[in-house]
């Protein structure tokens, strides 16, 4: 009976502090995974050491996973209470698919509206070019032909 005794004390005094080390803290890999989705309002590229809002989120999670809440449920809460700006990347269901995209498409409507700005800019220069050389010039036949042989022998001492 003693013997029984000692043997149940021995080992609650060995579980017992083993109990209480499965309490998380900001070691825990649970904690950094959390932690690792979370925006923190901005701060979570912060320095730690300095940033007041990180030490209160890092208390508010350890909290949370201490009273034995998932991580889905804790970002869930943050999501709920702040919006998708809760977290460091957009979800991947419903209006986190809108920010997901937008960038892809606003490069492509950019991409867009500069190939036909460019477009028309070559166009009309090429026209202004093509009136200007044939309207303010008003050369003849022999003319032309002098021009032609003169920016061709110009051409060739450069090359």
């Amino acid at each position: 009976m003693k013997r029984r005794v000692i043997l149940l004390t021995a080992f609650y005094l060995i579980l017992i502090p083993t109990i209480t080390l499965a309490s998380f803290d900001v070691n825990s890999k649970e904690f950094k995974r959390v932690i690792a989705q979370l925006d923190m309002q901005g701060h979570a590229d912060h320095e730690f050491s300095t940033c007041s809002i990180q030490h209160v989120y890092y208390d508010e999670v350890t909290e949370m996973l201490n009273e034995g809440k998932s991580e889905k449920e804790i970002i869930s809460y943050y999501v709920d209470q702040y919006g998708q700006a809760a977290l460091r990347e957009p979800d991947t269901k419903g209006s986190g698919i809108i920010a997901w995209g937008m960038p892809a498409f606003g490069f492509l409507f950019g991409a867009i509206v500069v190939a036909f700005g460019l477009k028309k800019l070559t166009a009309n220069g090429v026209d202004t070019v093509e009136k200007r050389g044939t309207s303010s010039l008003n050369l003849t036949e022999i003319e032309k032909s002098v021009l032609e042989k003169t920016i061709e022998k110009e051409r060739r001492k450069l090359f």
